[in-house]
């Protein structure tokens, strides 16, 4: 016969694109990993301070002693330190949501 079966070698390699994505995720040097954890390590911290304060803001207002200052700068304190502690963990949920969908995960 004159015809032969010509079979075409593939364009791009599926199962190396996969074991190339693999390696990346899993490795801990990676830009991504590296980003996620600094952003844990500051919210961290931040979610530390803001804890803190709002102890010290409970301290002020315990302290008070009748004085409506006093009072008043402690209840600030304590709001301003829950919001905080709120929207620290708010960014925590979107940072790693926005990390799971890059590494793919």
């Amino acid at each position: 016969m004159f015809i032969e079966k010509i079979e075409a070698a593939p364009a791009f390699d599926f199962k190396n694109l996969i074991q190339m994505k693999d390696t990346t995720v899993n490795d801990p040097n990676s830009l991504t990993n590296m980003v996620t954890s600094v952003i844990d390590i500051l919210l961290f911290v931040a979610g530390a301070l803001a804890v803190i304060y709002l102890i010290y803001s409970g301290i002020l207002y315990i302290t008070a002693a009748g004085n409506p200052d006093a009072a008043k700068k402690g209840q600030q304190g304590i709001l301003n330190a829950v919001i905080g502690i709120v929207i620290i963990v708010l960014a925590y949920f979107i940072a790693s949501s926005v990390a799971a969908y890059v590494k793919g995960a």
